[in-house]
């Protein structure tokens, strides 16, 4: 099967759909966005950061890698592919994929606002270095034989890191977590791309249990039709899962549930110390969006890498998962406001 790649513009956000066999797609993929790959490359804070910790212990290193490669084949294999299109070396960019696993501790960005009960809402910032602002898109990935699915991707990464949309009705935006000691698993990228092909929440909770990953993650979870959302923390062979059947829920980049695994950055901790004085009685899809795009840290949750702040909210999404309707918007763009199904199968109208 040949791989094609189509761009589209929606209102001033880039939009690629690439479709076809695994490998081949995601050749292709590394190909199209070899310039932007090398930019991040050359330019993401903290590779000097992780090729030290590599250094430091290299039977940590060897041990995650034999892990991920074992454990999820078929990811390994889009990674591999993904640099071959690029034109980099392998281990370039499994490096930067393994950011967070190898226990620097080091990163912060993005924040999840959930709404439980019948009508549940998700909604994520996706907040970035800024040699990714102009790099990062909307991607949405329909590789033969899996259903298709809808991220936010970053230029030498694994579309796994930041939000996803599928076509089995599954939404869940991410957030990093800089854990002190790897626990046992692999790599944390590879273990969230293998979880877009489950097909329930339930399914979600146990892929994550059963797939541990050596960083952590703060997976904040629903899906189109299904009552509340589920927040999961998991890094190592620990999972805690917080069901929301009812009110206002939120996550940013430390622990709530596993406290002693991380060291909580005081910048998440002033983005929580917002999320606490939320107090919402209701919620919908428009209070979400503003709340996350509205205001700029301290006093909100929105990111312009500035006053010290390392980093920008390179994206926003919100999903009202009654409706199965989601909201994107990414810096200069208009919204994009589409089904869940469009943006699985890479088909959303002209507006």
């Amino acid at each position: 099967m040949v791989a094609t790649l189509t761009e589209r513009d929606l209102g001033g956000l880039h939009w690629m759909i690439l479709r076809g066999q695994r490998e081949e797609a995601f050749r292709l993929l590394g190909e199209h966005a070899a310039a932007d790959t090398e930019a991040v490359l050359d330019e993401l804070p903290g590779r000097a950061r992780l090729a030290s910790a590599i250094a430091r212990e290299p039977a940590l290193y060897q041990s995650i890698r034999a892990t991920t490669s074992s454990r999820h084949p078929e990811t390994w294999a889009e990674l591999h592919a993904l640099a071959r299109g690029a034109g980099v070396p392998f281990d370039d960019l499994l490096l930067i994929n393994l950011r967070g696993d190898l226990g620097t501790g080091d990163g912060t960005g993005c924040t999840d606002l959930a709404w439980g009960g019948d009508r549940p809402l998700v909604g994520h910032n996706e907040d970035g270095a800024p040699v990714l602002d102009g790099r990062s898109r909307l991607l949405t990935l329909l590789i033969h034989g899996e259903p298709g699915v809808c991220v936010w991707w970053y230029p030498g990464f694994l579309p796994a890191n930041t939000f996803a949309v599928t076509a089995r009705g599954m939404v869940w935006g991410i957030d990093h977590v800089g854990v002190t000691r790897p626990g046992p698993g692999a790599g944390r990228h590879f273990v969230a791309r293998s979880m877009q092909r489950v097909d329930s929440v339930p399914a979600a909770v146990q892929h994550l249990r059963a797939n541990p990953s050596a960083g952590g993650f703060a997976y904040t979870i629903g899906q189109v039709g299904r009552p509340g959302v589920t927040v999961v923390e998991a890094a190592g062979a620990q999972t805690v899962v917080t069901p929301v059947l009812q009110g206002f829920s939120w996550h940013t980049n430390h622990f709530r549930q596993l406290s002693h695994l991380d060291v909580a950055a005081a910048e998440s901790l002033a983005r929580a110390d917002v999320c606490t004085r939320l107090e919402p009685e209701q919620a919908d899809a428009g209070w979400l969006l503003d709340t996350l795009t509205g205001k700029p840290v301290p006093d909100g949750l929105h990111r312009d890498a500035s006053g010290g702040d390392s980093l920008m909210t390179l994206s926003t999404m919100v999903a009202d998962l009654a409706e199965g309707v989601v909201t994107i918007v990414s810096r200069g763009s208009d919204p994009l406001r589409a089904t869940v199904r469009e943006l699985a199968s890479g088909v959303v109208p002209a507006a």
